[in-house]
């Protein structure tokens, strides 16, 4: 709803910003997280949907923390308020630092630059409405005739 009528530079957002995938569906190599590190991945379930998992390095820095994501946060999982509450129900390091992966390199992203995403152009009208879970936005001469072109 926040992004109604903005046309993303990358497409896939949030699944991938250009190359670089950020719900990865394999698990990433442990030694490579530190502290404050995490990656979210999509794990199969036998008897349920896949879900998403949230997997950052253990206290003791040599096991993986596993945390299933609940399907109710899916909505608000890309965004600073879901990682800071999230930080806020777990002891330790903070999380702040996203893994997103290409096929050849990891880059330790923050979380910050990965739920802001960039935009082509920010349309002039600001009245754009959510019905139904559909974007609506008023559409005047001007916007048809630019669209036209």
């Amino acid at each position: 709803a926040p992004y109604c009528g903005l046309l993303f530079r990358h497409a896939g957002w949030p699944l991938c910003i250009q190359e670089k995938i950020v719900i990865q569906l394999a698990s990433i190599d442990w030694q490579i997280l530190k502290p404050g590190d995490f990656y979210l991945q999509v794990v199969p379930s036998l008897k349920k949907p896949p879900r998403i998992v949230l997997k950052c390095l253990a206290k003791d820095k040599h096991n993986v923390d596993e945390v299933v994501i609940p399907e109710v946060s899916y909505t608000s999982i890309f965004t600073l308020e879901w990682l800071s509450t999230f930080n806020g129900e777990r002891m330790g390091i903070a999380l702040e630092n996203c893994l997103l992966t290409t096929d050849e390199k990891i880059f330790r992203v923050p979380w910050d630059k990965v739920v802001n995403p960039e935009f082509i152009n920010k349309p002039k009208i600001i009245e754009n409405t959510l019905v139904n879970g559909v974007c609506m936005s008023p559409v005047t001469q001007e916007n048809l005739r630019s669209d036209l072109e």
